[in-house]
């Protein structure tokens, strides 16, 4: 009886993204299976391409003479599991994608890259084998076979490919040899040598504090029991990777498996030393500067488990681990978990399906929560967890605001206020450490005066208008009000209105000037672009071959450096005036983070935060470090303006190289839009914002327009979403236009 596949190609066009059913030949019925990689002909022409097997069954809708059959079927166990094929689902109807996209990124970019060579190895005993070797020497016609004998002698195992390279010989001798029996050939797992990213972190394991105690007895006191998932809430230094060690040690004794995810490359080293101080080999790490063969090697690991541990941002998420026990999101605010590339998925919404999925429990941890996560706690969605002081008895540092106002009205016209001047002039002289921050997160530009503070802010919105290089003007992204750029600044007449930002090699060269015996190293985009240079610079930093570390929110988070005290805020304001209405989140979670690298040994720590925007309820909460103060500020602006939590905001991007039709297609887009909005009042509570231009309308060489939508019912907003992207592909079948949905407003461009 024959038996059929259910098959969903590797293609991410919405058009063919359903599923195909093909017959199972005979010769590969042991190799198709729910899980399975596949390769079918497909189309008029029988192009083989890839694919996935869903389902095994019995019968087909599609007649005996017409159903193709599946060509190849590389697996011999599924490379998708159950759990795994219910997750790509979900995300499907999540993240309006299609299917294909979704199991695409569960396996790594290396899966195809083979895993094993043909390796060649001793047979003989080896004093018998030097006697063979020598009496092939001694004959000129088979000194190719003595060569190679003689090379797996002195290196033992080899691999064919490396001896017939090293030798320049052809296979035949190698052959001859394995005939023989004097050798043998088989193939052989390729071992990757992982070059060690950890900072050295050998410590002795710290005694647990009552609230990090009671912290870990309440997670793991919830194992195997399906609830809800936990936010731990502790403030900068608190041990909370300690609780994440204390936690995965129970995981481990259970003989289950925990991922943990980091927002950032730059804060692997840190802790991956920490794990692997405590759990040794146990520890996978995969991150994107690593080889597509590397990542693949550490996922066949997890597969096999080999490794029980794996630490590594949200693609970790999708290790292939058959006894989940926990998943971690450390820095669980980080925006960097939102995905901005197909399928864009929020990976703590997906953590949280997975956990569902398994039976495993969710812990997300950050000292600066998101607004959304923390709503939740407070509503019951999520349990919270508190840590409420500094382990080993720090202290938080003692953090002053600088009005960078009073200083340009002075006559200091210098990016370092006279107090950071004085301040890092003397932690030099007691060869302590300082660390400089630049926040940079937002990247776009507003318009700022210099002298009063004043931003250019939309009347509407209450967010900062983006600048227009294209067309010199400013518009804000909300409602999309445009407005002139001023000449002299509306609030005080003063002339120092202008785009605001600096960089951090400025930084560096103000420092090397204003304190020249001083070492400097500078982390940040430029300085970390290769392999191996995140983990180099904050080696050398950690063991005191520098005295004072520049960067942009790399340095900002999740480090602890026991030396250093003082840590200088240089421009706080940047991110409040990013146009996006979680400015002030931003600034006050980067400002809170960058502050609690200071004062984490012995020594009290000093902050100095420059600003133009000292009475600003962010940067005076995160001065003060005070979440709370911070999130009831926050929750009256947003339950107000009808920002996320008390709404849902959906973005859609319309991207293209030909500017007219990319125009074309937005409004296509929002006729049928207003079409479904004006037969069905359902809809009548969604806002449409748009569309407009994004902020850097061009990017190479493609233009892009965007959409936004927003409602406080997420249910109708769905709905009507997917109701437009359905109509609006139904009917543009092929174009040029790309478009993309965003369920935020986090990746407003």
């Amino acid at each position: 009886m024959a038996l059929y596949a259910s098959i969903i190609l590797d293609n991410p066009s919405p058009e063919i993204d359903r599923i195909f059913d093909y017959e199972i030949p005979f010769e590969l019925l042991d190799r198709v299976f729910s899980g399975a990689r596949v390769r079918v002909p497909f189309g008029g022409r029988n192009n083989i391409v890839k694919g996935y097997c869903l389902e095994v069954k019995e019968n087909s809708d599609i007649p005996a003479g017409k159903i193709k059959m599946i060509r190849e079927a590389p697996d011999k166990e599924p490379v998708l599991g159950k759990d795994m094929l219910l997750l790509a689902k979900w995300m499907k109807e999540r993240y309006f994608t299609t299917l294909s996209q979704c199991l695409r990124i569960m396996l790594p970019a290396g899966i195809d890259i083979k895993n094993s060579e043909k390796t060649a190895f001793l047979k003989f005993e080896r004093a018998e084998a030097e006697e063979e070797a020598k009496r092939l020497s001694s004959k000129k016609s088979l000194s190719a076979q003595a060569l190679a004998l003689n090379y797996i002698l002195e290196n033992g195992s080899a691999p064919v490919s490396k001896i017939i390279k090293e030798l320049n010989i052809s296979l035949s001798p190698l052959s001859t040899l394995q005939k023989r029996g004097v050798i043998g050939i088989e193939h052989k797992l390729i071992r990757h040598e992982f070059k060690d990213i950890s900072i050295d972190q050998r410590e002795t394991v710290p005694v647990l504090n009552s609230s990090q105690k009671i912290a870990v007895d309440t997670v793991t006191e919830s194992f195997g029991k399906n609830i809800k998932p936990f936010l731990l809430f502790g403030i900068t230094g608190s041990g909370k990777t300690e609780v994440y060690l204390k936690i995965i040690e129970r995981v481990l004794s259970d003989g289950k498996q925990a991922i943990v995810l980091v927002p950032e490359i730059s804060l692997t080293p840190l802790i991956v030393g920490r794990f692997k101080s405590r759990f040794g080999d146990l520890v996978g790490v995969t991150h994107s500067r690593m080889s597509a063969g590397e990542r693949n090697e550490v996922w066949k690991r997890a597969e096999s488990g080999e490794i029980s541990v794996v630490i590594g941002p949200r693609s970790a998420l999708f290790m292939p681990f058959k006894s989940l026990g926990i998943i971690i999101i450390d820095e669980e605010h980080e925006a960097s978990y939102h995905s901005d590339s197909s399928p864009r998925y929020n990976a703590v919404e997906v953590a949280q399906k997975r956990c569902n999925l398994s039976g495993a429990s969710l812990l997300l941890g950050s000292a600066t929560p998101s607004v959304e996560s923390f709503y939740k706690a407070q509503n019951g969605e999520y349990r919270l967890l508190r840590l409420y002081e500094r382990a080993g008895n720090a202290k938080l540092p003692e953090a002053e605001i600088v009005d960078m106002r009073l200083e340009l009205s002075s006559g200091n016209r210098s990016i370092f206020s006279r107090r950071l001047y004085s301040a890092v002039k003397e932690k030099l002289a007691k060869n302590e450490q300082i660390m400089l921050f630049l926040n940079r997160r937002g990247y776009s530009t507003f318009v700022s005066c210099r002298k009063c503070g004043y931003v250019a802010t939309c009347s509407n919105c209450s967010v900062a208008y983006k600048y227009h290089y294209k067309g010199n003007f400013l518009m804000c992204h909300y409602c999309g009000q445009k407005a002139e750029v001023p000449k002299v600044c509306p609030s005080c007449g003063s002339k120092y209105i202008k785009y605001f930002g600096t960089g951090t090699q400025k930084i560096e060269e103000e420092v090397k000037k204003l304190f020249p015996q001083s070492r400097v190293l500078r982390m940040d985009f430029d300085t970390t672009s290769q392999k191996g240079s995140h983990s180099r610079i904050l080696n050398a930093f950690a063991k005191g071959e520098a005295d004072i570390l520049i960067g942009t929110q790399m340095i900002a988070k999740g480090h602890d450096f026991q030396n250093v005290s003082l840590v200088g805020i240089m421009a706080a304001d940047v991110s409040l005036n990013t146009g996006d209405y979680r400015g002030g989140e931003t600034t006050f979670e980067l400002i809170t983070q960058a502050a609690g690298r200071a004062g984490r040994g012995t020594t009290v720590g000093n902050v100095i935060i420059q600003t133009y925007q000292p009475e600003n309820y962010a940067v005076k909460c995160a001065a003060r470090q005070n979440y709370e103060e911070f999130y009831k500020n926050e929750c009256s602006i947003r339950k107000t303006m009808g920002y996320p939590p008390f709404s849902t905001v959906f973005t859609v991007i319309f991207t293209g190289k030909d500017e007219n039709k990319v125009s074309e297609k937005t409004t296509d887009f929002c006729s049928i839009l207003y079409k479904l909005k004006k037969n069905n009042g359902i809809y009548d509570n969604i806002s449409v914002i748009g569309p407009s231009e994004a902020s850097v309308y061009k990017v190479k060489n493609e233009y892009r327009m965007l959409l936004v939508l927003k409602c406080a019912d997420e249910n109708v907003l769905r709905d009507l979403t997917g109701k437009c992207l359905e109509e609006y592909r139904q009917k543009n079948k092929k174009t040029d236009v790309m478009v993309n949905l965003y369920l935020s407003a986090q990746n407003i461009f």
